[in-house]
């Protein structure tokens, strides 16, 4: 398949943020429109063709959670968090209110457009599928779909759905670990990324504590005898295979 660029908005009350983005994605290639506020957002709305949706938590007014709740009430349109606000409940609130990603300030410009287009190309395969079987067509897979990461999804209330449909409950912090993974399938995401994101909020940073993390996820899965695809990379960190 043949992917367009995504329609990105950006609602985000730093001026100078705010432009640094939108500077980077139109030279990349995205069209952009921006907003300082939730306010300006749902009046440009419906007339900006949109397909993907930046913001930030701490807006003017309505807050960026609450936007994410709504938008996500559409289904229509792929939900980014970004904020400097790292806290583990923040993180949960977010997640839980349906954005796809939850990035931690400083953004790095380069990583945020490939999970950008990731996202996206998820997003189009969905539609596709969608498509295909209001159409009522049969297609028949060349590949099993067992066991294949893609088929793992987060569920409502900190639940894994694993490929055959089994429910598991997920600490915050799990939730979190695999959401990061997930939503970057065969995409290596480094340890210390993953500290940000989950510890960001302690002075001190000690990677080992993603493989502690790790350990307790693999142990509760593998006592439902369910073998998680997750491989780490030596020196590199840790990949949600799809092929697993």
């Amino acid at each position: 398949m043949i992917y367009r660029k995504p329609n990105i908005a950006i609602v985000e009350d730093n001026d100078d943020l705010r432009d640094d983005l939108s500077f980077f994605l139109r030279e990349n290639g995205y069209p952009v429109w921006c907003c300082s506020s939730a306010e300006l957002f749902w009046r440009q709305l419906h007339t900006e063709s949109t397909d993907i949706v930046l913001v930030d938590i701490g807006l003017p007014g309505e807050d960026g959670f609450g936007v994410v709740k709504h938008l996500n009430e559409f289904k229509e349109y792929g939900l980014i968090i970004i904020t400097a606000r790292g806290a583990q409940k923040d993180k949960l609130n977010g997640l839980q209110s349906g954005a796809d990603l939850y990035l931690i300030k400083p953004i790095n410009f380069s990583v945020l457009t490939e999970k950008i287009d990731t996202l996206w190309h998820r997003i189009c395969d969905g539609k596709a599928s969608a498509d295909i079987e209001h159409s009522g067509e049969i297609i028949e897979k060349n590949i099993p779909t067992e066991g294949i990461g893609i088929d793992w999804r987060l569920g409502d209330d900190c639940k894994l759905v694993t490929f055959d449909g089994a429910s598991i409950s997920l600490s915050p912090q799990e939730y979190i670990l695999l959401r990061e993974l997930m939503s970057s399938v065969d995409q290596v995401i480094s340890k210390l990324d993953l500290h940000q994101i989950l510890f960001g909020h302690v002075d001190e940073v000690d990677v080992h504590r993603i493989d502690v993390l790790l350990s307790r996820l693999r142990i509760k899965l593998r006592s439902k005898e369910i073998k998680l695809p997750i491989r780490t990379l030596f020196g590199k960190g840790l990949v949600f295979r799809s092929n697993d």
